[in-house]
């Protein structure tokens, strides 16, 4: 393998199926015109079957970036926001550019676990809180059922939850959107579903929340191929579990071989490595060696990488410019 690796944006690696790009090359006939109420309403029927929420309570968009990014404007009118610390940059990036009063709960080090007491504290009086879980850039699962319940019934305003690693983390907090008016629940298509560049995201939420977007919904919505390669990919799911099942068993291989050269390796439940070597600056200097991870020394210490994990090729690639630059003095 030549060329640049690029290990930075959290992508799967691997194509979608054949159908898949089929039903996406098929749509070009028609991308004259908008997405259809049909062409969406085939995805949101197919999104509840796939996770478990009433068809009525699912709301599609390009991309969960823009989900993430309408939510907090939206309820910033509202009053203050409440983030964790570190974060998704996209949360943290919007939530600070809207001139609302922003206050960051930091994640417990050393193993960046979730300070409950403390965010119910300051929940109370929050418009929005958000959590991703499981967590990015840590990997870590933030949250359990039962956390879910004391946010939303201690919280006055409401709790949004991005799961868009939900399916290497195999735990979802998604059915529990019926239970609770204040809950909202986004994911992506993006990740395990390798659909990065058509740009799917989707959420579930109550009426109140989809009524204030309903205004929106046009403007969101994906694209017709978007559309119907989803609508492919959800009619496939043993496809986009064996991709998670071998991405999980290379990220326990990176996890373990770097472990073994003395890089600190914090347990993930998603498609990428949080890691802490012993060389400042490690991202920049194995970009210099042609591979490409997330430097989130705007979090940590350059210490830290953030990496995703690839092809098995890919990844050896890795750890290989990892041992060199572990062997600089």
């Amino acid at each position: 393998m030549s060329g640049i690796i690029e290990l930075n944006r959290n992508e799967l690696s691997y194509p979608p199926p054949a159908n898949v790009i089929e039903a996406a090359r098929k749509s070009l006939q028609g991308v004259n015109r908008y997405a259809t109420i049909r062409e969406i309403g085939e995805l949101k029927r197919a999104l509840s079957n796939y996770c478990g929420a009433a068809e009525e309570s699912v709301f599609v968009a390009s991309g969960v970036e823009i989900l993430l990014g309408q939510l907090l404007q939206l309820f910033s009118r509202r009053g203050g926001i409440v983030i964790i610390d570190p974060t998704f940059f996209i949360i943290a990036r919007v939530a600070e550019s809207l001139g609302t009063k922003v206050l960051k709960v930091r994640l417990t080090t050393p193993s960046f676990s979730l300070p409950l007491e403390p965010l119910i504290d300051e929940a109370r009086s929050a418009a929005l809180v958000v959590i991703d879980s499981p967590n990015n850039p840590t990997g870590r699962l933030l949250l359990d059922r039962g956390s879910i319940r004391r946010l939303c019934e201690s919280s006055s305003g409401v709790l949004l939850v991005d799961e868009s690693y939900y399916e290497f983390a195999d735990f979802s907090v998604i059915d529990m959107v019926k239970d609770y008016t204040n809950l909202i629940v986004t994911r992506t298509m993006s990740k395990a579903f390798g659909l990065a560049g058509l740009k799917v995201g989707y959420m579930a939420a109550g009426e109140a929340v989809l009524r204030d977007l309903s205004s929106l919904e046009v403007a969101l919505r994906p694209t017709t191929p978007s559309a119907c390669a989803a609508v492919a990919a959800l009619k496939d799911i043993k496809y986009m579990t064996n991709n998670v099942a071998l991405v999980s068993e290379e990220r326990e291989r990176v996890s373990r071989e770097a472990s073994a050269m003395g890089v600190e390796v914090y347990p993930s439940s998603t498609n990428f490595l949080l890691m802490r070597t012993s060389q400042a600056n490690a991202a920049r200097k194995l970009k210099e060696r042609g591979v490409v991870v997330f430097d989130p020394s705007n979090q940590f210490p350059s210490q830290f990488i953030r990496v995703s994990i690839g092809t098995p090729e890919e990844n050896d690639i890795f750890l290989s410019s990892l041992k060199e630059i572990l062997a600089m003095e």
